[in-house]
């Protein structure tokens, strides 16, 4: 057996007998969901001999400090590593810093089915999970209360049963989603709030978010922010849909898979952002061009793969090109890289011929990637063009277009108040659609607000060049998964997954593109 930081428990697949196995490994090596019951169990209990198995609970002793966490833990135990936090309400006078010798409780109702406990509780307990974004986005408003005190104004929660302040508190009602920076706010509302520890926060407990941190649609009333993200989605219920017909007849759609080549993108629990977002992209354009009467582009290559879709993804690819004229090799995704900004000027040029002869609203373009997030957030997050996060007018200086023929259509944009303003209730109708349709698919998405119009880092807020510039009517940037997150991490390792995937995403175009 082999426990590894970051990637969990591996177990040599050729020794082990049929009886253990779920499925045939791929490899030398079976991940521990790839075990049946009986195999699960006698891993845990050769891995872990002073472990007490007793009916009401596990009593797990910490033998590996240096590659547990409370994480892994719940993961082996529990069956998920969201469940990390109800874990740590249950033990709560152990330190997340796990040291040898260390005790753990596994009660019975919490501890997976497969070994023998009652069923691992529920991730998400909140009536809003089911609601659509408009309805969730209320619902949530009105659990919060504004105040003021010597520190300012703030927005008053009430803590629920089940909820946690970084996912339920940070997560939901900040545009914060970076670990450190949601750890070190959790902290200050933690601070602000009286808490001293946040990991042991009993229900109905007051939570005090200050006011300026929070999201638009959650500011004060009189608030500017409030007051634009109202006309938005008032903009988003006056929106018609676009029938395309069942074979999507007359759509234009530009696909984009971020990073490649020389830049791997985020990296996270043994797998690399570029190469299993570009095989989802690749899945989707087959997908399109076999069920659909759509005209597909793609704005990247990878010239030894070409578009072919693989099952077994080994190491990052070296080499990607962007399709501009001539093709410019990948040069990174930071804000200063020439081929960030060569994707929206390649798109907007595949769109120019078509949005002067065509549909205009018939032209979507999507941006896959995947991100590296808290690790309490799991599941897809979708990013639209924040209307007030797009300029009038913008020109890519000569210098950053490599000198490719494209420049010429797509390097110089202009957008009316109107237009940004549509092109964010579009994005949104079909960033609805999708959720929709990965959610039917049994893929999850980010719990708390799926969908959203602002980037916060670094104390910035911002919308990524290759939707912000871009002139296709609809347009976004998939996060199709949270690579910190061990689940997540796994399911986009897995061919089938990326498949489901892949399907998904094509569903979700039919249903946007249909009255």
């Amino acid at each position: 057996m082999r426990l590894q930081f970051r990637r969990g428990l591996l177990i040599e697949a050729k020794p082990l007998p049929p009886a253990f196995l779920n499925r045939k490994s791929h490899g030398e090596w079976a991940v521990f969901e790839d075990l049946k019951p009986e195999g699960k169990r006698w891993v845990l209990e050769t891995l872990f001999p002073d472990d007490q198995w007793n009916r009401e609970e596990v009593r797990h002793v910490v033998r590996w400090p240096e590659l547990e966490s409370v994480w892994l833990m719940a993961s082996l135990y529990t069956g998920h590593g969201q469940n990390y936090d109800k874990l740590e309400r249950v033990n709560p006078k152990n330190p997340e810093k796990l040291k040898a010798g260390d005790l753990w409780l596994i009660p019975q109702n919490l501890l997976s089915p497969e070994l023998g406990g009652s069923g691992t509780l529920p991730i998400h307990l909140q009536p809003e999970d089911e609601l659509d974004d408009d309805a969730k986005i209320a619902a949530y408003r009105g659990l919060l209360t504004f105040d003021e005190d010597k520190e300012g104004k703030f927005a008053a929660y009430r803590l629920r049963k089940g909820e946690a302040l970084y996912s339920s508190v940070v997560l939901r009602y900040t545009d914060r989603v970076d670990a450190k920076e949601v750890n070190a706010f959790a902290d200050q509302i933690a601070k602000r709030s009286g808490i001293d520890d946040v990991r042991s926060i009993q229900p109905g407990t007051l939570i005090k978010i200050p006011a300026n941190a929070l999201s638009a649609p959650f500011q004060p009333d009189g608030t500017l922010a409030l007051k634009e993200d109202r006309e938005m989605r008032e903009e988003v219920r006056q929106t018609k849909r676009v029938d395309a017909g069942p074979k999507l007849g007359g759509l234009r759609i530009v696909l984009d898979a971020g990073h490649g080549g020389i830049d791997r993108g985020a990296a996270a629990n043994g797998i690399w952002e570029s190469d299993f977002v570009y095989d989802i992209c690749c899945r989707v354009k087959r997908l399109l061009e076999e069920e659909t009467d759509a005209e597909v582009s793609s704005t990247i290559r990878y010239p030894g793969i070409g578009f072919k879709f693989r099952d077994d993804i080994p190491a990052p690819t070296k080499a990607a090109e962007i399709l501009t004229t001539p093709p410019f090799a990948n040069d990174g995704e930071s804000p200063n890289a020439v081929s960030v900004h060569l994707r929206w000027v390649l798109a907007n040029d595949l769109f120019s011929s078509f949005l002067r002869k065509g549909d205009a609203q018939k032209s979507l373009f999507i941006s896959f990637h995947a991100d590296s997030l808290h690790p309490s957030a799991r599941g897809t997050m979708v990013y639209v063009p924040g209307a007030s996060f797009v300029p009038s007018s913008f020109s890519l200086g000569a210098n950053r277009g490599a000198g490719v023929k494209e420049m010429k259509k797509g390097s110089h944009v202009t957008f009316s108040s109107k237009e940004k303003l549509q092109a964010e209730a579009r994005s949104r109708l079909f960033g609805e659609a999708l959720v929709k349709a990965l959610k039917q698919s049994k893929i999850l998405v980010h719990p708390n607000r799926a969908i959203r119009n602002v980037i916060h880092r670094d104390g910035k807020n911002f919308i990524p060049a290759v939707i912000r510039y871009n002139q296709a009517r609809t347009k976004v940037l998939l996060e199709v998964a949270n690579l910190t997150n061990e689940d997540d991490a796994a399911n986009l390792r897995d061919s089938g997954f990326r498949q489901r995937y892949a399907e998904a995403v094509v569903k979700g175009i039919r249903a946007y593109f249909k009255k």
